[in-house]
């Protein structure tokens, strides 16, 4: 009896396990089961209205089903703001009057493949299908359907966190090639079209053209070229494909007709609809026309596709700031994945999925590219440059010289074996080399004398030649393969690079100015005083930083002339950086400056001023950071903080009695020309910007 008690006893408790298994399985099955019912009604919804009012149906041999709608009840004018439009069935100017070039490569162009299968006839618009299936794999949201994901920079403290971060906009990674600094009426591209692979279903690759207006964070963007898409579209074919936003996707905007915003006019092309023939690598290269542009009457952004077919518009009223116009032109390629910016990597390509090849041609390319800005002549921008977020997996080029129209390449594999992270930031710079016994005294005058030797045989290095400086500074030219710099544990095998190119994004990688020089006054040798540009990235307690621009600063230089200077840290001054070279880091190109030396002739209050000018830029190919100086240098907008201005270190600022130690030229910030520091900044137009004051005075004691 006893054994039989403690068996039923042991299946009771066997039983009690299972259940506990087994009823969040059961919960679980029931509630996706009731989210999957819910899902349907929604689909259900979504398709019944976006099917309303056909009046012809074809079914295309690729498996699409194109709809022929109604031009006046067409889903665009769901939109609130779109309730009493007038369609404008054609832009007020034909643009194709004025454009008289043809593309050499014209006999390469696409057509769809729907229209083996039929037309649409007058008074209808053709409409591709969204189909329920396609609609019920996606893991959006049906209400944001069609949409972009977000495009949020990472906030400041999660950034500097994300030691696999590398791209600036969280989950899409560019290679485009940008142009900005005018007011954009109009853009257009021939852009080859190819079939890359896309790794996951909620990822996507796309070639276009994009005109944008409006901060990173809320900007507003209409876009066109070719995507394959299979959140949207349901395949991994090559569509042609229009998008819009007004708010940088948080809540508005979709691709094609599939919310509406939209207005399309044609009947011969179909928005979303597969492309065809396909350009392969070493095969022969088709290619789209896109031309995006503002009717100067109506406001309304038309799309035209190939020479002579306008699809229609996105109307004025969608819009706040590029109903007006454009702020920047973008040519080139985009990649979705929540894997870019990390390791391991997506896989997806952009382009043909090759790195960019202009001798074979074999990569993603857009040429004659074109903007319209002040007139309706269309031309080749005054300037470009390019822009890549991960050049390792998604390169670029741009061909400008010896061709007779610009080329622009660019693609990728996505991830590959040769892939890796970059752990450290380092500078490269066109600056260079000086030190001396004295300078190292007063920087270590706490160490011994032994401490002190062993620094300063690793940092002057056998030089070539001596310049004694008149204001008694000893220049050391140094062979350039031989300077401090490669004494650095990261630096063991690095190549030096010879050229800068500057490239800009969302965020900034590259400022510039010029600074009125001079003398300051400085109370104390812990004291120093600055005139500068600052690059940051990354919060206050660990931020890092690239810096150039004059200093006095005794207890470094040991005097209080005015100097030349570049600085850098990577962890807030912890532990990494320093002014010049006087630590491992820095690397010089260039033999006509000297860090660190003296600068003159000073400015005269109310007198003449003398200026010098300051450049930090960031090349996208290498990610080194460059310094130039010279006045051949621009601002760059696209670091997550850039800071013009002045600074002063002292134990006695923020307190009484305040250092005395003077900043800019030791008067107020004026306007007046001659009486204050200032920093003029580069851009259509020149901006200046004021600072600076004597420290200690009655209103600061």
């Amino acid at each position: 009896m006893g054994k039989r008690l403690i068996f039923c006893d042991f299946r009771f408790r066997r039983m009690v396990i299972l259940l506990g298994i087994l009823s969040p399985i059961l919960f679980w099955f029931s509630e996706a089961k009731f989210l999957s019912k819910q899902k349907i009604i929604q689909v259900g919804r979504k398709t019944n209205h976006l099917r309303r009012h056909i009046l012809k149906t074809i079914q295309s041999e690729d498996g699409d089903i194109v709809d022929c709608i109604d031009i006046y009840k067409q889903p665009a004018f769901d939109h609130p703001v779109l309730k009493n439009h007038t369609i404008q069935m054609k832009p007020t100017y034909n643009p194709t009057d004025i454009v008289k070039e043809r593309s050499k490569e014209s006999a390469m162009t696409v057509t769809q493949i729907w229209k083996r299968s039929g037309s649409c006839p007058k008074g209808t618009i053709p409409v591709r299908r969204t189909q329920k299936r396609h609609l019920l794999k996606t893991s959006t949201p049906i209400e944001d359907y069609g949409r972009k994901k977000q495009r949020y920079s990472y906030p400041v403290g999660k950034l500097n966190e994300s030691k696999n971060l590398q791209v600036q906009l969280a989950n899409h990674s560019k290679a485009i090639l940008l142009t900005l600094g005018y007011r954009y009426t109009g853009a257009k591209g021939d852009i080859r079209v190819y079939n890359p692979f896309v790794e996951s279903d909620d990822e996507y690759s796309t070639s276009q053209i994009c005109l944008v207006n409006g901060p990173y964070y809320d900007f507003e963007s209409v876009e066109s070229g070719w995507a394959v898409n299979p959140s949207v579209y349901g395949d991994r074919q090559t569509r042609l494909f229009v998008y819009w936003t007004a708010d940088a996707s948080k809540t508005t905007g979709c691709f094609d007709l599939t919310c509406p915003g939209f207005v399309q006019t044609s009947d011969e092309i179909a928005l979303g609809a597969a492309i065809y023939p396909i350009s392969v690598p070493n095969g022969l290269p088709y290619q789209i026309t896109i031309y995006i542009f503002k009717d100067p009457i109506t406001s309304n952004w038309w799309m035209q596709y190939g020479e002579n077919v306008n699809i229609g518009y996105w109307p004025a009223e969608l819009f706040k700031a590029i109903r007006y116009n454009a702020a920047s032109v973008e040519w080139g390629g985009e990649v979705y994945s929540k894997n870019v910016g990390r390791e391991p990597h997506t896989a997806t390509d952009m382009g043909s999925g090759q790195y960019p090849d202009y001798v074979f041609g074999s990569s993603g390319v857009i040429k004659r590219m074109r903007i319209r800005d002040n007139s309706p002549t269309l031309k080749f921008p005054e300037w470009v440059e390019t822009f890549t977020d991960e050049f390792n997996c998604y390169d670029v080029q741009y061909i400008g010289d010896y061709v007779e129209d610009p080329e622009f390449y660019y693609g990728g594999p996505g991830r590959t074996m040769a892939k890796t992270s970059s752990t450290l930031m380092i500078l490269s710079a066109m600056s260079l080399t000086f030190l001396s016994d004295d300078v190292m005294a007063n920087n270590k005058a706490t160490e011994t004398s032994l401490d002190v030797d062993m620094k300063l045989k690793l940092l002057n290095k056998p030089p070539v030649k001596s310049i004694k400086s008149e204001d008694g500074d000893i220049i050391d030219p140094v062979d350039i393969y031989k300077q401090p710099a490669f004494d650095h544990p990261a630096l063991r095998n690095h190549k030096i690079q010879g050229a800068t190119l500057v490239t800009l994004g969302y965020n900034y990688i590259g400022a510039s100015g010029s600074l009125n020089l001079w003398h300051h006054s400085v109370e104390s040798a812990d004291d120093y005083t600055t005139a500068q540009i600052w690059l940051k990235h990354g919060p206050g307690n660990n931020f890092e930083t690239v810096e150039s621009g004059y200093v006095v600063n005794p207890k470094l230089h040991g005097d209080t002339l005015t100097r030349l200077f570049a600085y850098w840290t990577v962890d807030a001054h912890r532990s990494t950086g320093c002014f010049d070279l006087k630590c491992t880091g820095f690397v010089q190109t260039g033999n006509d400056i000297a860090l660190g030396a003296s600068l003159g002739p000073w400015s005269v209050e109310m007198g003449p001023q003398y200026e010098i000018a300051v450049g930090i830029n960031l090349d996208s190919n290498t990610g080194n950071w460059w310094l130039k100086v010279g006045r051949d240098v621009v601002v760059k907008v696209g670091a997550t903080i850039v800071e013009w201005g002045g600074q002063v270190h002292s134990p006695n600022v923020k307190k009484t009695p305040h250092t005395t130690t003077t900043m800019g030229s030791g008067n107020y910030a004026s306007p007046i020309q001659g009486a204050a520091c200032y920093m003029e900044a580069y851009g259509v137009e020149p901006v200046f910007f004021h600072f600076g004051g004597p420290g200690q005075n009655p209103n600061c004691p």
